[in-house]
């Protein structure tokens, strides 16, 4: 303890920004495939090291100092706040009940807690307040899932512990309001759901067997279960599985669970989930679950190309990426599946890609996007198809309904300038109504800001999406403050949404810029597919360009821009200061993979060799190994400033990945730009909602005060 406290003592005595608090490089030499690495910093993955914790609390502490001497933040945060305190609350419906009953999860700005309500016309209930659970126990837990019982007579909610993924099921009783004394352990809904037996005598749920993070076993080999609420003594079955469903082909890796269906529905769609969204995908016959053994019999395999799987009526429907990188929609009947030769209802467009579908007794509703964030409504009907004129241009766009088997369809829009907004679609005048569950607030601040999209070329000349948001009237002079973010990975798009936080950094003057790099969606499956596993320098290659771009045409100069990347995103912005550090001023890292050719020592990391590849494949490995921003920093270069944030109970990107890339930078640069580590020890992989604001407040104080905001200088 004393030497601890010592040592902790000696990190904090050092008074310069960057080159502080440094642990020295300890030779280690690995051979893999017959390539050797050296990884000098190998250590800092032994998180029982006191030595290492007392560093991560040194950088924190440190860090922490640094940002309260930064002029500008306090404001910032309490900006943030201001703005969140106009939406009163936000609101989730989750189910649609008898006689016009809604039940829905709303946060309440005040406390910032979901909590679960029911509203019956005009009068609204809370039904289940986490607060008010275990309390006292003293932890806080959140509701990130929940499904009512086709009788209306319970809720099956899950619960998550306060920087955790991996929550609980309880059992709320909606007249009484009393939980039932059952409680279902390692269970991740937000990945699997919660379905309910037809006859509400219980549910289906994906259970986690391993929930320990430093167990190599740590979430694999999930199996999904039947659990009858009445059947104490032989309550739960396992119904999909590695070990039980040989026939399926299901890997320890896999997220074996059941897609959602209605009462109506005669069969049961069941996938192998994962990073990427083609899994292989079966289905049987929902007698089947009263039987000993499931029949389970194969829709398709993953690599025919074909996701966003739907029962309607006596058909399935599918996205379907086959021969068509935008995508097309198709069906095939339900009795006699024939996904190699499906029927096409929605042809491919060359032009825009198709986001997403309902199905309604009107029609088939979907949605497509051009490059990303120019979103369009359609309908398609009895073989011909319409657009459905919106009542105001939208970035991306939201459909709801309440049932697949009743006509209402709800359209929620929303672009980089608008916040969300609800209309329910009448079919007979072909009208869209207003129907906002809480006032839209209005933010007459952003009202000189506008949006500029662009394409520009990459290196090797295709076009990359990039969208430029700031004040009307600034003026490009190769002085401007910009935040360029990106994402370019698992073929998800970084799509239109009204996001204040970064509104409030184009106030401040700044311009806030987004890159829609390859690896992403917003170009259909060939622009993911161009940033993937062996072409993923595509992602950083252009993020680069977009730099070069900004700087080229005079919207900013090096000295000014700052670039984020969040998850997987750190392997863009990470490979972009490697491969580029002349072009970038500041690089935020949040929760951010810098070291992607450990995957196989991370927490799901068998799950993410789909994406990025597999260290015992050689040529995979060498992929891996160019992607790995840690291993690409270099003695003697000088590398922008940076600002790295993770949560000390992340489940997926561990904090010894970004603490390595931390220790190296700092050691191996030759700038006296600062580099500053925060741990949030409350913290997992995402924040919540109310730790948002204070992230980002550090996040734009560090830098504007690199960038040179005259407001945001640290006195010396």
């Amino acid at each position: 303890m004393k030497k601890s406290f010592f040592f902790l003592l000696y990190l904090l005595s050092f008074k310069t920004y960057s080159q502080n608090i440094v642990l020295q490089p300890i030779y280690f030499n690995e051979t893999i495939n017959n390539i050797t690495i050296k990884d000098d910093y190998r250590f800092i993955e032994n998180n029982k090291d006191t030595t290492i914790q007392n560093w991560y609390k040194a950088n924190s502490i440190y860090t922490k100092n640094i940002l309260n001497k930064i002029p500008g933040r306090k404001e910032l945060y309490e900006q943030f706040s201001i703005f969140d305190k106009r939406k009163t609350s936000t609101v989730s419906i989750f189910h649609y009940g008898n006689n016009q009953t809604i039940y829905f999860l709303k946060t309440d700005e005040k406390d910032n807690t979901i909590k679960a309500y029911i509203k019956n016309r005009q009068e609204e209930k809370v039904l289940f307040d986490p607060k008010e659970y275990k309390k006292e126990t003293g932890l806080e837990y959140s509701i990130t899932y929940a499904k009512v019982s086709w009788d209306e007579k319970f809720i099956a909610l899950n619960l998550v512990k306060k920087g955790e993924e991996i929550g609980e099921i309880i059992f709320l009783n909606i007249h009484t309001k009393t939980i039932l004394p059952i409680n279902l352990t390692n269970n991740w809904a937000s990945i699997g759901g919660i379905n309910w037996l037809k006859d509400n005598s219980g549910i289906i749920y994906m259970e986690i067997p391993v929930i320990d993070k430093n167990n190599p076993d740590y979430i694999l080999n999930s199996q999904s279960v039947v659990y009858k609420l009445n059947d104490y003594y032989n309550s739960k079955k396992i119904v999909f599985s590695k070990k039980n469903n040989s026939e399926c082909t299901i890997s320890s890796a896999d997220f074996p669970y059941f897609l959602s269906y209605s009462p109506k529905d005669k069969y049961v769609i069941a996938t192998l989930g994962g990073v990427s969204s083609y899994r292989d995908t079966y289905y049987f016959s929902y007698s089947d679950l009263e039987k000993n053994k499931i029949n389970y019999k194969l829709l398709y395999k993953k690599e025919d190309g074909f996701f966003g799987v739907y029962i309607y009526e006596n058909y399935i429907y599918a996205l379907s990426s086959k021969n068509n990188p935008n995508f097309s929609i198709v069906r095939t009947s339900i009795d006699n599946p024939n996904f190699e030769n499906p029927e096409i209802i929605v042809k491919e467009n060359k032009y825009e890609v198709i986001d997403d579908y309902a199905l309604t007794p009107e029609g088939l509703f979907y949605t497509t996007t051009k490059n990303g964030i120019q979103a369009k409504l359609y309908l398609a009907k009895n073989g011909n198809v319409k657009e459905l004129i919106l009542p105001k241009n939208a970035g991306k766009i939201t459909l709801s309904t309440k049932t697949k088997y009743e006509n209402e369809i709800w359209v929620t829009i929303s672009g980089w300038l608008n916040s969300n907004e609800r209309y329910l679609y009448s079919p007979k005048t072909n009208t869209f109504i207003e129907d906002n569950i809480t006032p839209v607030p209005q933010y007459p601040e952003f009202a000189n800001l506008i949006i500029e999209e662009i394409e520009i070329p990459a290196e090797d000349g295709k076009l990359i999406p990039v969208s430029i948001i700031r004040n009307k009237n600034i003026k490009y002079n190769g002085k401007n403050n910009v935040i360029l973010n990106s994402y370019g990975a698992y073929g998800v798009s970084i799509k239109p949404s009204f996001q204040t936080i970064y509104l409030t950094w184009v106030l401040k003057g700044g311009i806030y810029v987004v890159s829609h790099v390859r690896g992403g969606g917003e170009k259909g499956s060939k622009w993911y597919k161009d940033g993937f596993k062996e072409t993923k320098p595509n992602s950083w290659k252009d993020l680069i360009a977009t730099a070069e771009y900004l700087i080229k045409k005079k919207i900013t100069s090096n000295k000014k821009i700052a670039i984020i990347g969040l998850s997987a995103g750190g392997i863009t912005v990470g490979r972009a200061i490697t491969e580029r550090p002349d072009l970038f001023k500041v690089l935020i890292g949040n929760s951010a993979d810098f070291n992607i050719s450990r995957i196989k020592n991370t927490p799901n990391g068998p799950n993410n060799m789909k994406e990025f590849g597999n260290p015992d494949i050689e040529k995979e490995f060498i992929n891996l190994l160019e992607m790995d921003a840690y291993l690409k920093i270099k003695k003697g270069v000088k590398y922008p400033a940076c600002f790295i944030d993770v949560g000390m109970n992340d489940a997926r990107v561990p904090i010894w990945n970004s603490g390595k890339f931390v220790s190296k930078l700092k050691n191996c640069t030759s700038s006296k730009n600062p580099i500053l580590f925060s741990i949030r020890y409350d913290s997992g992989h995402y924040s919540p909602k109310n730790e948002l604001n204070d992230k980002f407040a550090d996040y734009f104080a560090f830098t504007l005060w690199q960038l040179g905001h005259p407001d945001f200088q640290v006195k010396k």
